[in-house]
């Protein structure tokens, strides 16, 4: 991860995050990853935010990237899936009869920072195998009390 420098700062912030399509509905096809990957790429570069890699999945978004440290992780997180979401509908206008109330986003998303080193890498490989394996792979999450 690079150090970038600000008018009165000097700074190495990045995060992991990840979002999902409302409903957990398998929808986002070949044509809209590559659609998205590169709308999330121009919106990194309009906020001046340090895009890194991004993952994308046909239920959730991984997105690896940072931001100056007077923009808080929530106003990121905000600024991408509003756009994103915006522009998806106008360039995929049927994902509307798929989805209920307008939405394409759940409204919740993780987000974790990323240190120095090691962890980095870890996330950066973890986000490359994004979106390579088949819906049945997916296996419920079992809780024993």
């Amino acid at each position: 991860m690079d150090i970038y420098h600000g008018s009165q700062n000097t700074y190495q912030i990045g995060y992991h995050v990840v979002w999902g399509v409302k409903y957990c509905k398998h929808l986002l096809n070949n044509s809209m990853k590559l659609f998205l990957s590169e709308l999330i790429r121009n919106i990194c570069d309009s906020y001046d935010y340090h895009f890194m890699c991004v993952g994308i999945a046909t239920n959730h978004v991984h997105l690896f990237a940072g931001a100056p440290p007077k923009v808080s992780p929530a106003k990121v997180v905000q600024v991408i899936k509003s756009i994103s979401a915006r522009e998806l509908y106008k360039e995929f206008p049927k994902l509307r009869r798929q989805l209920f109330g307008g939405e394409i986003w759940k409204d919740g998303y993780y987000i974790g920072t990323v240190g120095e080193g090691q962890t980095e890498e870890k996330i950066r490989g973890y986000i490359g195998k994004q979106g390579n394996y088949k819906k049945t792979d997916m296996q419920q999450l079992k809780l024993f009390f």
